[in-house]
């Protein structure tokens, strides 16, 4: 185990790194001779480091103009640093970590994160729509997610409360992935990839943009990858019981995808579907170690048709309708007094809905936004029941749970130029949702001022709320052990949050930003694991009670630089404190909540940027377990190596990715449902793509 001064250490290193490299590029940078692009990555230096993003206020605005420390990545970065995920891109980002527990990959926020809590407390969106599923509020980061890592035009995020404008689960910030146009690709492009642990993964995208404006993109691909064959877990190391700790080909994963877009005149059409299978080898849930039939699989398809037109030069309207499908299921086989078992857990839901939106700019220094959405959750059933195959096979059935409702809110939204250089950002939610007895209304207030052409400054104020999900409300085990039972009284989670961020683009590319924040994060969902009361009459024994109350103070501090040669540096350093107000230890420093996050990125090209070079390094400061009171998962630092062609060569284009150089096999956080406090994760790996455009 590192100890603390090992990671103040490691901090005092990454500070003198970044005054060196800072200054480099204070005086290394080449002024930059602008022309009209296309593309997001062709935009002009200036306005790369200062682009338009449509997440803060559901309509395209500058960065700077954003009611929020607003972050993105695009599809350059995407191809420069080989990011394989959702999941990766994400850990690249602002105030942002992912844990993966070898099932799913989670999300933590500014030193916030429940561990098994399935991402519920972010927004996820696809080109601007809903994505979270309508029974645990998932939201999927990993080879689950719906969307391959070639099809993303860029990922916004934004951290902070967003329950002003997009209603429930916007509790810690929201994500839209933003995807690409047929005209992007321009014909048919293949792709094949390999790498360490037996991976593969084979893509075929075909683009097309025709001179009526009709824009076609469709996506199919495979993924594979056995895993590592043995791995260790020492808590499974009982020698004298026949079990070595050893998980034999516990490691598979596959998934398959599609995904489409067809865009014509005002009409623009999107359907996805994702299936995809994981074992699972940490010994979950108290089931069988060691045993291939204990898996997971996740599927998901969605719809969705939009409509935008111009009624008027000043008013604009945009309907849009859609349609959800998921399905869950998972085999946990176990042995209970010599018999043998398997316990079938499945989740399937159905949701669909629409909504309307206004924008105008009728009245003077004023753009508005007047909407309604309505959701209706017409399907969420979980089902739980146990197959006893000896003696004689038979099913148990444990839980039965089936529920449905209406979700329905109305927003409003302006920007109001009070001057040339004061922006005042208001918006208003008044939501309906059928888990809570009470209207929740939500506002956010950002006062933002250009203090000068370079330098901007923005005060932030913003609530947000998050009800509980059918899982957190409905599931139930009714077996005296079971860790699992309704709550038909929980409620809905809050937050409060205050945020101040000023920002300076000197020009040449460059752009620092620094940020002080604050979040109350209150009435939290927790599910209460002290087993004094089992079996008592009144018992709470695994409900999900509004206990819990968080409180984070942080700053973040960030620098980034683009040369017009393709050269880019970028670097943040985010340090926060999340107190865990109902803890009794004397810190009250929340679990899983590192208090530093420190992340590098820099790409050299060469041969006047016909091969790029890139350098990702990854730092994650130390956590407090959940498993061993006071016990600490170390700090760690992954170093990402990444080599691309910019453009292809002869149709070919090849990348080469070196993931973990450093061979470093650092300790992610077990949850509840894990008897490891912590799982340690893969060390180096390789992967090499090959991609072919006709």
């Amino acid at each position: 185990m590192r100890s603390t001064n090992y990671s103040g250490n490691i901090l005092v290193r990454y500070a003198c790194l970044q005054i060196l490299f800072f200054s480099s590029l204070l005086n290394g940078g080449k002024a930059y001779s602008a022309e009209v692009a296309d593309t997001l990555y062709d935009l002009p230096l200036d306005q790369l480091v200062n682009v338009e993003v449509v997440s803060a206020s559901r309509f395209k605005q500058k960065s700077s103009e954003a009611p929020s420390a607003v972050d993105v990545v695009t599809a350059k970065d995407i191809q420069n640093y080989g990011w394989r995920t959702l999941a990766d891109a994400l850990t690249a980002m602002r105030g942002l970590y992912v844990r993966n527990d070898r099932n799913y990959s989670y999300l933590g926020n500014r030193g916030f994160s429940h561990t098994g809590d399935y991402n519920s407390r972010v927004l996820f969106m696809i080109d601007g729509r809903r994505i979270n599923d309508a029974i645990f509020d998932q939201g999927f980061i990993g080879e689950e997610f719906m969307v391959d890592m070639n099809l993303i035009e860029r990922i916004e995020y934004l951290p902070g409360s967003g329950s002003s404008v997009y209603g429930g689960n916007a509790l810690l910030g929201v994500i839209n992935v933003i995807t690409k146009q047929g005209k992007d690709f321009n014909g048919l492009k293949v792709s094949g990839e390999v790498g360490s642990f037996d991976t593969y993964r084979g893509r075929a995208t075909y683009g097309k943009q025709w001179r009526n404006g009709t824009d076609l993109i469709i996506n199919g691909s495979r993924y594979y990858s056995h895993g590592q064959e043995q791995l260790y877990f020492s808590d499974f190391d009982h020698k004298n019981g026949g079990v070595d700790g050893i998980a034999h080909d516990m490691d598979h994963e596959r998934s398959s995808k599609l995904f489409g877009k067809l865009s014509y005149g005002d009409f623009t059409l999107r359907g996805g579907y994702v299936d995809r299978y994981k074992r699972v080898p940490t010994g979950a849930y108290e089931t069988t170690f060691d045993d291939n039939t204990y898996f997971t699989v996740d599927q998901q398809a969605y719809i969705d048709l939009d409509y935008i037109a111009q009624i008027k030069n000043d008013l604009n309207l945009e309907l849009r309708g859609f349609h959800h499908w998921s399905k869950y299921y998972q085999y946990q086989p176990s042995e209970q007094q010599g018999i043998n078992t398997i316990n079938y857990d499945t989740a399937n839901a159905r949701w669909w809905g629409g909504e309307i939106k206004l924008t105008g700019t009728q009245f003077a220094h004023h753009k508005w936004i007047l909407g309604l959405e309505v959701q209706n959750n017409a399907q969420q059933q979980q089902l739980n029941y146990t197959i006893l195959q000896n003696p004689v096979p038979y099913e148990e059935l444990l839980l039965s749970a089936h529920s449905n409702g209406w979700r329905t809110g109305v927003y409003l939204q302006d920007e109001y130029h009070i001057t040339d250089s004061l922006l005042l950002n208001v918006g208003l939610r008044l939501d309906q949702h059928y888990m809570l007895k009470n209207l929740q209304l939500n506002p956010r207030i950002g006062l933002i001022w250009d203090a000068s052409p370079t330098i901007t400054a923005k005060l932030l104020y913003g609530s947000a709320f998050r009800a509980p999900n059918a899982f957190e409300r409905y599931y139930n085990i009714p077996v005296e052990e079971a860790s699992y039972k309704s709550n038909p009284n929980n409620t809905e989670e809050l937050i409060k949050s205050y945020e101040a961020i000023a920002e300076w683009r000197p020009g040449n590319g460059l752009k620092l930003l620094g940020t002080v924040f604050y979040n109350n994060l209150q009435n939290v969902l927790e599910k209460n694991i002290t087993e004094a009361d089992i079996g008592k009459k009144d018992s709470t024994y695994g409900m999900y009670n509004n206990t819990g109350h968080y409180q984070t103070y942080g700053f973040e501090l960030g620098a980034e630089k683009r040369w017009d040669n393709g050269r880019q540096f970028k670097l943040s350093w985010t340090h926060n404190y999340t107190r865990d107000e109902q803890d009794d230890q004397p810190s009250n420093w929340a679990q899983n909540s590192p208090k530093n996050l420190v992340k590098l990125h820099y790409t050299e090209p060469f041969f006047n940027d016909t091969v790029r070079l890139s350098f990702e390094e990854i730092f994650v400061d130390q956590r407090r377990t959940i498993k061993i009171p006071n016990g600490i998962a170390p700090s760690y630092h992954l170093l990402n190596i990444h080599l691309s062609l910019s453009k292809p060569l002869h149709g070919f284009q090849p990348t080469l990715g070196i993931y973990n150089v450093l061979d470093q096999h650092f300790e992610v956080l077990g949850s509840n449902e894990h008897k490891q406090n912590t799982l340690e994760m893969d060390g180096r790996t390789v992967r090499f793509r090959l991609e072919y455009g006709f």
